[in-house]
């Protein structure tokens, strides 16, 4: 029987509510060493498709169907490019919800204590699909100098996201070998007003989203100077004159020239030799390196109580052990 006809048969009978209530049924039939087995089988898939999909780029990131060779099919089967939304995601941690539910109803666990721990540990599996799942994540990139509002990025209205943000300057320290970078610091002006430093284990909250410094891209800046009026440019940029729009398009290595597009007309400039294009004077010349911060943000709506649950689980865990003990 093809695969490409099972798994998604398996996906609609997993992703139907009925079949947690099968699920619980053949839990109570079977001993607690089954149980145990199928929890361990259960979190070691979840665990495997994570730490997998951890190294493959999300769809987001991605075209998706375009992965090399015949992992290609599989990477698609599996929803491997965008596991944290996907079916496999949310049945397997159904699943675990599901054993920990059944354990408690169906007697495979006895005790009182047995049973809380093991409903604060569904309790805590839902709000890791939750956190997962349901939070949006996305990212944004920010040129030295330049100024962007939070909100225009999340999409929401509410005032607390009406954040002004500038990156003031790109910092990279390096080890005492001057080789390897060591950080990766972002100076960010927050509402013309705080200055904070946004490094890659030291995120920014505003309200309840997190941002996390993810990397960073270097630029080749190039000063263009238009009739003695000095513009800093990259690859790509365009500058805005009265009579057409300039853009500075590459350098071809060959020729050791600039290409320039003005209008819809090319032309080829040398460095610091003057070009005439029509009623302007160009000169081109070494403006050094800017750098592009890459920001990656998270929502974290379900953190805290995700954090409470955690707790009541350690202090109830904690409880059994030391009774137990006091006992023996």
């Amino acid at each position: 029987m093809p695969i490409d006809w099972v798994l998604p048969v398996a996906f609609k009978f997993l992703m139907n509510p009925a079949s947690f209530f099968v699920i619980l049924i053949l839990l109570a039939m079977h001993s607690r060493t089954v149980y145990i087995r199928i929890c361990q089988t259960l979190a070691g898939l979840l665990l495997l498709f994570l730490a997998v999909s951890t190294f493959i780029p999300q769809i987001a990131e991605f075209p998706a169907g375009q992965y090399p060779g015949p992992a290609n099919r599989l990477i698609g089967l599996l929803q491997l490019d965008r596991f944290y939304n996907s079916p496999v995601d949310i049945v397997l941690w159904g699943l675990l919800v599901a054993a920990m539910i059944g354990a408690v109803i169906f007697n495979v666990v006895r005790t009182p204590v047995q049973k809380i721990l093991h409903l604060l540990l569904a309790l805590c599996f839902v709000l890791v699909a939750l956190e997962k799942g349901s939070n949006r994540r996305f990212g944004m990139t920010l040129s030295e100098g330049q100024e962007i509002v939070f909100s225009d990025y999340s999409g929401t209205v509410s005032p607390k996201h009406n954040v002004r943000l500038k990156l003031l300057r790109f910092e990279i320290q390096r080890h005492a070998d001057e080789s390897t970078p060591k950080a990766f610091i972002s100076h960010l002006l927050i509402n013309g007003q705080d200055t904070v430093l946004l490094a890659v284990n030291k995120p920014f909250a505003i309200d309840r989203y997190r941002l996390y410094q993810s990397a960073y891209d270097q630029k080749y800046i190039f000063a263009i100077n238009i009739d003695d009026s000095l513009h800093m440019l990259s690859f790509g940029d365009s500058l805005a004159l009265s009579d057409g729009t300039f853009v500075l398009e590459n350098f071809d290595h060959q020729k050791r020239q600039f290409r320039l597009r003005f209008g819809q007309e090319y032309y080829s400039i040398s460095m610091q030799k003057p070009l005439r294009i029509g009623s302007h004077e160009i000169t081109v010349t070494p403006g050094g390196a800017r750098y592009d911060s890459i920001i990656d943000v998270a929502e974290v709506r379900w953190t805290k109580p995700l954090l409470l649950a955690s707790l009541l689980f350690i202090v109830f865990l904690g409880g059994a052990f030391w009774y137990r003990k006091r006992l023996d």
